[in-house]
């Protein structure tokens, strides 16, 4: 009973105080982004057989410690964890034990750069429909990414050249030219990230559907000209019916501008036989202002105004 007695009141004293021990050592002293690796904390006290347990932290964030387990008086163990976009600088390391005392050392763990870890593809959504053309594509960012690759196709295998495609940015988003997706079509994507150690794998490949195009033909008369004719409601919020004719059968395109001349949507782009039709303008993404409707045939051009406000 009196030797419990002292062990007791031993460990209270050696608890209620600020101990002698620090950290000495972190072995090793670096890592690389995207890793996981396990490191050796050497003391030069003697008294961390005193606690329980231990937590071990590193400053600032991207860097963590797992399974932390004591060896002997001297010497910690853990698994490090180390996020593959962490920021490339020296990090603290800091020992907590059972009692709140902190015992630490400054720069004791460097993050090395590695390759960009794999993009996450982030919107549209997976198996998203009704699209816009100019559908706009997100991924998480990477400050050590120099470049994108993004790849867009028809194809989930992307093996046809031909319809993909392909382009480098610096950043996201990426919104995609209303000229190259097709309405109604399935479209798959995916990204890559390169800086200058080298070029990640490509990311898992995510889809999307473009709206499909809403034409309807209203009246099968034959009309005496091309004509566009006024949308209705206008103004609008967010859609619109568009109507046009045509006199015989012909090549039609129905694009949508903003007010700058910079092309939106295409919502026709097909051959079309005589009649009067009609065909909707979703404007969901797009803010209040003026936008410009333009119908293109074999001789013949019509501009109007539409009017959005939200």
């Amino acid at each position: 009973m009196k030797k419990s007695l002292i062990s007791f009141f031993a460990i209270f004293i050696i608890s209620s105080t600020s101990l002698s021990q620090s950290v000495k050592q972190v072995y090793p002293d670096s890592g690389y982004q995207g890793t996981n690796f396990p490191v050796t904390i050497i003391g030069d006290g003697t008294q961390w057989l005193v606690s329980p347990y231990f937590q071990i932290f590193f400053d600032s964030t991207g860097v963590t410690a797992n399974f932390n387990a004591l060896v002997n008086d001297t010497t910690l163990t853990a698994t490090v964890h180390i996020n593959g976009k962490a920021v490339t600088i020296p990090r603290a390391v800091f020992v907590l034990d059972r009692f709140s005392n902190v015992y630490g050392k400054d720069s004791a763990m460097r993050v090395l750069l590695t390759i960009p870890v794999v993009p996450v593809l982030i919107l549209p959504p997976k198996n998203a429909t009704n699209q816009l053309q100019n559908v706009t594509l997100v991924w998480d960012s990477n400050a050590y990414a120099n470049t994108f690759e993004v790849q867009v196709s028809d194809d989930s295998l992307f093996s046809n050249p031909a319809f993909m495609f392909d382009t480098v940015v610096s950043n996201t988003p990426l919104q995609m030219r209303p000229d190259f997706l097709q309405l109604g079509m399935k479209y798959f994507w995916r990204v890559n990230a390169k800086n200058q150690l080298g070029t990640s794998d490509w990311s898992l490949i995510s889809n999307f559907r473009i709206r499909t195009t809403g034409i309807n033909l209203i009246s099968s008369e034959i009309p005496s000209s091309c004509k566009l004719l006024n949308n209705y409601p206008n103004p609008f919020n967010p859609v619109t019916k568009i109507r046009f004719q045509i006199p015989s059968k012909n090549y039609v395109e129905l694009k949508i501008f903003d007010i700058t001349g910079k092309l939106l949507s295409v919502l026709v782009k097909q051959i079309l036989k005589e009649g009067e039709y009609e065909t909707f303008f979703d404007a969901s993404g797009l803010p209040s202002g003026i936008y410009i409707v333009m119908m293109q045939t074999e001789g013949f051009r019509g501009v109007q105004k539409i009017a959005l406000i939200k």
